[in-house]
């Protein structure tokens, strides 16, 4: 029939440009073929419909009504176009909105599946036994964020007391899975928060590696303090000498002194088992600022020489693994995982708090009047 419509066409179309622009459908319960032909011309579109269906009608009164005595009729011309089948829009627009949404929704699924980043504390208490002992907002610039971060570290400090079931918590390393997930802000707030209430706190700067502390608690102060951790366990420095004041009454820091070429070695000699001890004859509290726990042994051996360990989990980085990983070495040297604190938590910001002078030491606690619990042998090069 292609063949026979190109003849009657005369006008250079062939059989397979004619098949390529036609298409044919019965009409159910009925005898009607209905014959479709596209073209960008309406009058061409036209014109190829008609065309077929002429040559089909005498190919049927020619060639098969001798035979089988039946007749073709065309029951209706083919109509022109008064607008194009195609491209439709709205149909495309539909489809393509449908299109879309399932693949958001599974590259939304596919997502969830792949990444493993830790969202919410509902996740930290899904995928872990260990309790959350803090949710500390992201330090806010205004006088509502400030308030609200001070007062998650205050919400912090209580948490602790009972961290380990009503068994005094005197000394605690803080850790987190991989750096930058807030372990130094934690250190240097806890203290400050434990030191308003006139409890005496010394922070040792652990990470001797990449020492930040000391900018958290003494930040006017532009040359590091001397002599550190590194000197003392190395026996060239005392204890008293290693403790330094902060403009903070009752808080005081141990920088992290020169930094050795193998802190792990050092912090494995036979001095380093009686520097918490020591700092606990006198103090109330001791805190040590580690490095990522991932990063290196550093953080396993001195989390052996406290109460327990907080780890840190920054809900913007941390993973799933990340965090399991930091338990699983705390407890593989037999330490005692405290709890989690959450850093960067925006569920945790607090709507505000109208109490006047919350939280504060008392007046007649132990503060500025005090003397220096501990000696300052640096002088006035602190």
């Amino acid at each position: 029939m292609a063949e026979r419509v190109a003849e009657r066409l005369a006008d250079g179309t062939t059989a397979d440009d004619l098949l390529a622009v036609t298409s044919f459908e019965p009409l159910s319960e009925t005898q009607l073929l209905v014959i479709s032909a596209e073209d960008p011309n309406p009058v061409r579109a036209q014109q190829i419909a008609d065309t077929y269906a002429e040559v089909f009608e005498d190919y049927a009164d020619n060639e098969l009504e001798p035979t089988t005595q039946a007749s073709v009729t065309i029951a209706d011309a083919a109509p022109l176009p008064s607008s194009p089948a195609r491209p439709k829009p709205t149909v495309y627009t539909i489809i393509a909105a449908l299109l879309g949404l399932a693949v958001g929704l599974g590259l939304a699924f596919l997502r969830e599946q792949l990444d493993k980043r830790i969202r919410t504390a509902e996740d930290v208490e899904r995928g872990f036994d260990t309790p959350i002992l803090g949710r500390i907002p992201p330090r806010g610039r205004g006088e509502q964020g400030s308030q609200a971060f001070t007062e998650s570290f205050r919400t912090l400090r209580t948490n602790l007391q009972f961290a380990r079931g009503g068994a005094a918590v005197r000394s605690v390393a803080v850790t987190s899975g991989r750096a930058g997930e807030g372990k130094t802000t934690v250190v240097a707030a806890l203290a400050k928060a434990a030191a308003e209430v006139g409890t005496r706190v010394v922070a040792i700067e652990g990470d001797m590696r990449l020492p930040g502390l000391q900018r958290e608690l003494v930040p006017d102060l532009s040359e590091p303090l001397w002599p550190g951790l590194s000197n003392y366990l190395v026996e060239s420095a005392s204890l008293d000498e290693i403790v330094h004041e902060t403009p903070i009454p009752n808080l005081y820091v141990v920088p992290a002194g020169p930094p050795p070429p193998s802190p792990s070695s050092l912090l494995e000699v036979r001095r380093a088992s009686s520097l918490i001890p020591e700092l606990l004859r006198e103090v109330d509290l001791v805190l040590i600022d580690t490095p990522p726990i991932g990063v290196a042994a550093d953080a396993a051996i001195m989390a052996t020489w406290t109460d327990g360990v907080l780890v840190t989990i920054d809900l913007t980085a941390s993973t799933f693994r990340g965090v399991g990983d930091a338990l699983r070495q705390i407890q593989a040297v037999n330490a005692t995982p405290l709890g989690f604190v959450i850093t960067r938590d925006r569920s945790a910001s607090a709507s505000g708090y109208g109490y006047t002078g919350y939280g504060q030491a008392p007046a007649n606690g132990r503060g500025t009047a005090e003397e220096s619990l501990l000696a300052d042998p640096a002088g006035d090069d602190r």
